[in-house]
């Protein structure tokens, strides 16, 4: 037995949501005139589509007297008109209309968020001290490019913070113990310098289907947003989306898609079964990871060896999407 007192793990913290662009629909489920209702950032949430095609964001709550907009509201021309008193609303969040009333009412300004709207989804700016955004999620070539298949998706509820989903893309030492890869990946660059945080990889995937060895690249767009590009024989891109429900619940979704031609004669036929292994692989490594995220404590200052990876250097370009309201 040691004659050193043993010294108890440090503290276990908390994190708070953060600040970003997070996914709240994909473009295809919001037609127009259609009203979404969704909980993101702790708020309750709706999205809307005007009959001019633009996607818009608001608070769920009119301010009026407080019915949700997004249970029985419906979209007139551009506006959001509420259910309770018809009260409708323009896309700046502005009461435009009361129908009982010649006038409207300027302290009915409705909340909302800025949109953007591209590579299939509709991505809100969430702040809690309603900040303008500081970078922009650019268009993904690939989304354009019609050699590439339409996406895969997987979708998952995950009792955890986005922070700790993020930090697996740094935490190379997890593979062989969670996801039994022989090898780590070998982490050749990770620049945290801006908004959007980039890791370059060597990779041995690691499937019951074969070995395929490459580079994996990743962006990582705040902390809602991803793009992983695997690059060895063949071209894919995985579009990860992490929006936060509450402080400790969040919707990960996956977007997968590879190039659909350069497999010979049968191109769009391989280039499918293809998509299809890299999604399980995908899929099975999620299933293999949730339970390790919604079992484990935050501890703020771990105890890490010289080999984990970059953990800290995330944690500090994470705290850039800390908000003094977090």
């Amino acid at each position: 037995m040691s004659g050193a007192a043993s010294k108890p793990v440090d503290s276990i913290g908390s994190i708070p949501i953060p600040f970003g662009w997070f996914r709240v629909a994909d473009s295809a489920d919001l037609n127009s005139g259609e009203v979404i209702a969704l909980r993101a950032c702790a708020r309750e949430l709706v999205v809307w589509r005007t009959a001019d095609g633009e996607a818009v964001c608001a608070d769920a709550f009119c301010p009026h007297l407080g019915a949700h907009l997004g249970m029985g509201g419906r979209v007139v021309g551009d506006s959001l008109v509420c259910p309770f008193h018809g009260w409708s609303f323009d896309t700046g969040g502005k009461n435009c209309d009361i129908p009982y009333s010649d006038r409207t009412n300027g302290r009915a300004q409705l909340l909302t968020h800025p949109v953007v709207e591209r590579n299939g989804f509709v991505l809100a700016w969430i702040h809690p001290e309603g900040s303008a955004p500081t970078f922009d999620i650019p268009e993904l070539p690939e989304v354009l490019d019609p050699e590439f298949l339409p996406y895969i998706v997987s979708s998952y509820i995950v009792n955890t913070s986005v922070q700790e989903m993020g930090e697996n893309a740094v935490d190379r030492c997890h593979f062989p113990s969670v996801h039994l890869n022989k090898v780590p990946p070998e982490i050749i660059e990770y620049d945290t310098t801006s908004d959007i945080a980039r890791i370059l990889s060597r990779l041995l995937l690691i499937t019951p289907y074969g070995d395929f060895p490459g580079e994996i690249e990743i962006h990582q767009y705040g902390p809602g947003f991803s793009a992983t590009r695997f690059r060895g024989f063949v071209d894919t891109l995985l579009v990860a989306t992490q929006t936060p429900i509450d402080v400790n619940q969040c919707e990960l979704r996956f977007y997968f898609t590879v190039r659909r031609t350069g497999y010979g004669e049968s191109s769009e036929e391989e280039a499918r079964a293809l998509a299809l292994v890299y999604t399980g692989h995908i899929d099975e490594q999620a299933r293999e990871d949730i339970p390790i995220w919604e079992n484990k404590a935050y501890i703020e200052s771990p105890a890490l060896s010289d080999v984990d990876g970059p953990i800290l250097e995330y944690r500090r370009w994470a705290q850039r999407f800390h908000s003094n309201l977090s």
